[in-house]
C-alpha cells in the first residue's frame, strides 16, 4: 500500500509532468526520486525526459519584450492570487488560470518566475507611468524597462 503523503506527491508529480515541467524542478517540489519521475515522464510523453542544462533563472526565458510582458503578467497574477505561498498546487492553480485568461505560458518559465522573485534574483517592480507590475533586473535589456510601456525604471 502507498502511504497517503507519497500518493499525494505522485499525483502532484504527474500533474507537473503532464504540464511539461523539467524533472529537476518536479523533484524539488515533490521530493520524489529521479528514477520514478523519469518512468512517469516516459509513460506520459512516450519519450525520455530532457537531460540538458537547466535554465539558471527566469531571465533565460526572457528573450524579447513580449516574453518579458507575458512572464511579468504571470508573476503579478501569481502574487495577487497566492501571495508568498509557493507550492506545486499553488503554481499549477495559477498556471492553469493564467492560461485560461491570457494564453499559453511555459510551466518552467512560470516556476522560475515565482522562484526567482521569492529568492530576490529578480524583483517585481511597479512602473511609475502605466502602473503595471513587471519583472525587473537591471542587467537585462528586456527587463530594465517596463515591457508594457517601455519606461525606464528611475533609481531613487
Amino acid at each position: 500500500m502507498v502511504e497517503p503523503f507519497r500518493l499525494e506527491a505522485l499525483l502532484t508529480a504527474q500533474e507537473l509532468i503532464n504540464a511539461g515541467m523539467r524533472l529537476a524542478f518536479v523533484r524539488g517540489m515533490t521530493k520524489l526520486g529521479t528514477r520514478t519521475l523519469r518512468q512517469r515522464w516516459k509513460e506520459t510523453h512516450g519519450e525520455r525526459s530532457s537531460k540538458g542544462k537547466l535554465p539558471d533563472s527566469v531571465l533565460s526565458f526572457i528573450k524579447n519584450r513580449e516574453a518579458a510582458a507575458q512572464l511579468s503578467a504571470f508573476a503579478a497574477f501569481y502574487k495577487q492570487t497566492h501571495g508568498l505561498e509557493f507550492t506545486a498546487e499553488s503554481l499549477m492553480d495559477a498556471w492553469r488560470e493564467f492560461q485560461n485568461i491570457c494564453g499559453p505560458v511555459d510551466i518552467n518559465a512560470a516556476y522560475l518566475s515565482v522562484r526567482d522573485i521569492r529568492a530576490r534574483i529578480v524583483l517585481l517592480s511597479r512602473c511609475h507611468v502605466c502602473h503595471a507590475t513587471f519583472i525587473y533586473d537591471m542587467g537585462s535589456r528586456h527587463t530594465e524597462r517596463c515591457p508594457f510601456c517601455r519606461t525606464r525604471v528611475l533609481s531613487s
